[in-house]
């Protein structure tokens, strides 16, 4: 280098090293003094200032279809509309077992009342054949009697053979009835324990039914609740609780316990926060290099770096961090901080442990959200 502004020479004339790569040599920035009264300056603050006020009302609100976060209230809108829609397909449903089973009561009350009937009508026809069979006796009694002196033997065992078949068949029809009424019994009994079978599976599918229903409802709700307090970085303990006992047992729940009381750092917060936290590393990596670059970074700033060829330097991986980040890759940017010394990691320590949370909060929202989506579907 032969500008004059480096600092003087030690005396030592050797070389620079040949590993390094001196600076590109800077323009003669003396050209452009007194071209005009700084018109350029104003041009670019004015710039900055307009986009500064326009991210702004972006983030406010003020600018009708950039509200941040209205795509995903949308959707959560959506959502509960469909959880509606399913508790009213589930209330149809149990309208339609609570019909059958008053249909299958009022069967079952019918066949009672046959029962009865029958029952009354056996008891009535037992009557009449018990008269019927007094009356035969006591005719078979009177023919004996009148017949007795000139009826032949063969007679006698003719007519008494006859009444011996009627009350044979007397008594097989009442047999048959009897089989007949245990029948209609033993049919009955089935009927009614088919029906308290019924009644229970019925009851319980409307119970576990409504219970899901709720649980949805109650899950959806405190999501919701969940997610407009990570929107402005607040903690959701209570959200948190009730989001647990709606949806017991769910792993991507369970891990939410780590960031329920904590008021995890936005995006915009962490994004604000780094270029500063970029800078203090950059300097005590300057400081507590070997290469002696701490007075080379005070004299010319970030414009002038030496590095060795093919090198990533912790530059480099900051400033890829610095640009995922502006992309919202949380996870890429923390891999490259990760990337660095270990010595100037200690920088970031805060910042670091904030963006993991907001990660691990987002990430496991969405995966929440999934989750719900795909059980409101038949």
């Amino acid at each position: 280098m032969t500008s004059s502004s480096l600092p003087p020479e030690t005396g030592d004339d050797l070389p620079i090293d040949a590993e390094f790569e001196p600076a590109e040599p800077k323009t003669n920035q003396n050209a452009s003094v007194g071209a005009g009264p700084g018109w350029a300056a104003f041009v670019g603050l004015g710039t900055v200032s307009i986009i500064s006020l326009v991210l702004a009302a972006i983030s406010a609100g003020f600018i009708p279809g950039l509200q941040p976060g209205a795509g995903k209230v949308a959707a959560l809108e959506t959502g509960l509309a469909d959880v509606t829609s399913a508790q009213s397909n589930n209330t149809d449903q149990v309208t339609s077992q609570a019909a059958e089973i008053a249909a299958l009561k009022g069967r079952a009350d019918s066949l009672r009342a046959d029962r009865t009937r029958t029952v009354t009508d056996m008891r009535a026809l037992r009557d009449e054949l018990e008269s019927i069979q007094s009356d035969i006796a006591a005719l078979q009694r009177a023919r004996i009697a009148t017949l007795a002196e000139d009826a032949s033997d063969e007679d006698r065992n003719f007519a008494t053979a006859d009444l011996a078949a009627l009350d044979a068949r007397i008594t097989a029809i009442e047999d048959a009835l009897v089989s007949q009424l245990d029948g209609y019994n033993l049919t009955l009994d089935l009927l009614k324990t088919r029906l308290d079978a019924l009644e229970e599976k019925a009851g319980s599918e409307t119970l576990t039914a409504t219970t899901a229903v709720n649980n949805r409802t109650e899950a959806a709700l405190a999501l919701s609740a969940i997610e407009a307090a990570a929107r402005r970085g607040r903690p959701f303990l209570s959200a948190y609780q009730r989001l647990d006992e709606a949806m017991p047992g769910n792993g991507a729940v369970r891990s939410l316990s780590a960031v329920a009381s904590k008021a995890v750092p936005t995006r915009a917060e962490l994004i604000a926060a780094f270029p500063e936290l970029r800078k203090e590393a950059l300097d005590e990596e300057a400081e507590s290099s070997p290469g002696g670059q701490g007075w080379m970074r005070s004299l010319f700033g970030d414009g002038i770096q030496v590095r060795r060829k093919n090198a990533t330097t912790t530059r480099d991986h900051l400033g890829l961090a610095s640009e995922t980040l502006e992309a919202g890759e949380l996870a890429e940017t923390i891999e490259h901080i990760r990337a660095i010394d270990t010595d100037l990691q200690a920088v970031f320590t805060d910042w670091l442990q904030n963006a993991e949370d907001r990660h691990l909060l987002e990430e496991t929202l969405e995966a929440l959200r999934l989750t719900m989506i795909a059980e409101e579907r038949p």
